[in-house]
């Protein structure tokens, strides 16, 4: 039986990255990210930098064999599925947020970090322009 998803309130502050926020029903949900975070000392790009370098984002994920039970009983009482209110600060790298039903739901992140200090600290590679900067917080 499908059910009307009937939501008064919303409030969502951030969704990034391949998230997902669905009111209603669905076949399915395929919620998909992929990010390579590389943190440097000093600003330097090689352009063969990409995911393919990295084993994380082109191995296989095993699948799990879930397979339902063959006496699934399901009771609803009301045709109409009925939220008040909802206060999402944020979702974030193929996060789903779903109100209503849905057949299959497929999530996948592959996140790789990394990060560069120089080797001494006090002077940066020749081929980094020495430049002096001071980064502060305002209150």
């Amino acid at each position: 039986m499908k059910r009307l998803s009937i939501v008064q309130y919303i409030n969502s502050k951030t969704f990034l990255l391949s998230s997902v926020f669905q009111i209603g029903d669905s076949k399915e949900i395929n919620a998909r990210s992929k990010v390579l975070a590389v943190q440097r000392q000093h600003e330097l790009f090689f352009g063969s930098e990409g995911e393919e370098l990295f084993p994380v984002f082109t191995k296989p994920i095993p699948k799990l064999d879930i397979s339902a039970p063959d006496n699934i009983y399901r009771l609803h009482e009301s045709p109409v599925l009925s939220v008040r209110s909802v206060y999402l600060i944020a979702a974030s790298t193929a996060a789903v947020v779903h109100i209503g039903s849905t057949s299959t739901v497929n999530g996948e992140t592959r996140i790789k970090h990394i990060r560069q200090l120089a080797d001494q600290p006090s002077s940066p590679p020749p081929s980094v322009p020495q430049t002096a900067a001071r980064i502060t917080k305002e209150e």
